[in-house]
């Protein structure tokens, strides 16, 4: 049942502009000033959050600034130190920028404290010699060294930040739905090989997204999300997932953002990692709650394949009850499925506007989900990718199930706006 527009004039309860929330944004209640009294106005606006601001990165990670860590040619060697005091962490990364002004050769080592080699890179890795700098990808180890090698005074590295990635998010919010819950998919029971195959086969390509980049209050804030690789080289995951809690909505994806995020697709027991840097934005939509990013490998991570099996990108309308599947990140944890779930309403308006027939783009599930779920995509029965989780059930919204974006409102806007990309992303995911 739609909501009713509240009368024009007269003043309404606070908690029932609250209700209003997909009617009225936080700005618009202030513009709603003129017609209630200027408290309520005020309160309303405070009390009421924007769709943007109930959807934010799930914080993930602990930053810490590396103690004495710049290296020369004469100083060739760092042990990393001035992490937090925590239990064994799930693994490290490390942010590096070398000063390199001749163009000259160099090579950076990184090794674990027992003296293996856990990564290396040199000169062709280019985005270390950016501001922005570069990630290692994931370090399975305590703190390690770093080793600089090069024959010019000129060339200077540094660890300018570190990374101490826990085993999950601490506080998440959870979004329980009767029937079903999150499954860790490693070691995940089937009923048969084909159906192992398949689940496995889509999950290869779900990722957790990492981001890194600063705060409203200036300090470097770190986050976590879900999506999913579309070609070889393009993730799809949520709009709100560009930047922290704190963070201002004007700031998405702006900045270094992108530069700053890794991409991780490894199985949490993989030898080797599949993590991957973000080189652009190629599409975002804060109404649609949606960025496709386009992916580059790490300094010392390995170079992008064709994924086994491109996802199929829904452009049809959904029905209520059709069964569907979520891939995700839930607490940022390892792959995870939560399977035996359905489409509740299939015709939800956007969470930034009116309900009102022209902003119909989303629709509600019953899958479980937590913090770090967002962005991870729903799946129709045969493998379809119909939408894109990004809001839990929660006291601002009063249809009832968790929300996601669906696909065919994003495919129908990127054509709108961006042919290329919506003509390289048909090319990808047709059939041959």
């Amino acid at each position: 049942m739609r909501h009713q527009h509240p009368a024009a004039h007269g003043s309404l309860p606070v908690q029932d502009l609250c209700r209003q929330r997909r009617l009225f944004s936080c700005s618009s209640l202030r513009v709603m000033a003129m017609k209630i009294p200027a408290t309520i106005a005020l309160v309303a606006a405070l009390a009421c959050p924007t769709a943007a601001q109930e959807a934010r990165g799930t914080k993930f990670g602990i930053a810490f600034k590396p103690i004495d860590a710049v290296l020369s040619k004469t100083r060739k060697r760092v042990e990393i130190t001035g992490a937090p005091s925590q239990d064994e962490p799930r693994y490290y990364r490390l942010r590096i920028k070398v000063a390199n002004p001749g163009n000259e050769d160099w090579s950076i080592v990184i090794r674990a404290s027992t003296g293996q080699v856990l990564s290396a890179f040199d000169q062709k890795a280019s985005a270390c010699e950016t501001e922005a700098g570069c990630w290692t990808r994931r370090l399975n180890s305590k703190l390690p060294a770093v080793q600089l090698s090069t024959q010019s005074a000129n060339v200077r590295a540094e660890v300018v930040d570190g990374l101490y990635m826990p085993s999950q998010v601490a506080s998440p919010f959870y979004s329980p739905m009767p029937g079903n819950t999150n499954e860790l998919l490693a070691g995940l029971s089937f009923p048969n090989t084909n159906e192992k195959v398949a689940m496995q086969t889509l999950a290869d390509d779900l990722g957790m997204l990492i981001g890194s980049g600063p705060g409203i209050d200036g300090k470097l804030a770190n986050w976590c999300c879900s999506g999913t690789r579309l070609t070889s080289d393009l993730f799809m995951t949520n709009w709100h997932c560009g930047g922290a809690d704190s963070t201002l909505a004007a700031s998405f994806w702006q900045g270094g953002i992108c530069h700053s995020a890794i991409v991780d697709m490894s199985w949490d027991s993989d030898d080797e990692g599949r993590e991957y840097a973000c080189q652009k934005v190629e599409f975002s939509s804060e109404d649609l709650d949606v960025a496709i990013i386009r992916l580059t490998p790490l300094a010392d991570g390995p170079a992008l394949s064709r994924p086994l099996l491109l996802p199929k990108l829904n452009e049809e309308p959904l029905t209520a009850g059709e069964s569907v599947t979520v891939l995700h990140h839930p607490a940022c944890v390892a792959k995870s499925v939560t399977r035996g779930c359905s489409v509740l309403n299939p015709n939800v308006a956007t969470w930034t506007g009116p309900e009102d027939a022209a902003s119909i783009t989303e629709f509600t599930h019953n899958c479980t989900t937590e913090s770090g779920s967002s962005g991870g995509p729903v799946f129709a029965s045969d493998g379809r990718i119909i939408g894109l989780h990004h809001l839990g059930v929660g006291p601002m919204r009063m249809e009832p199930g968790n929300f996601a974006v669906n696909v065919a409102a994003i495919l129908a806007e990127i054509k709108r706006t961006n042919n290329p990309l919506y003509t390289e992303l048909m090319a990808a995911t047709s059939d041959p």
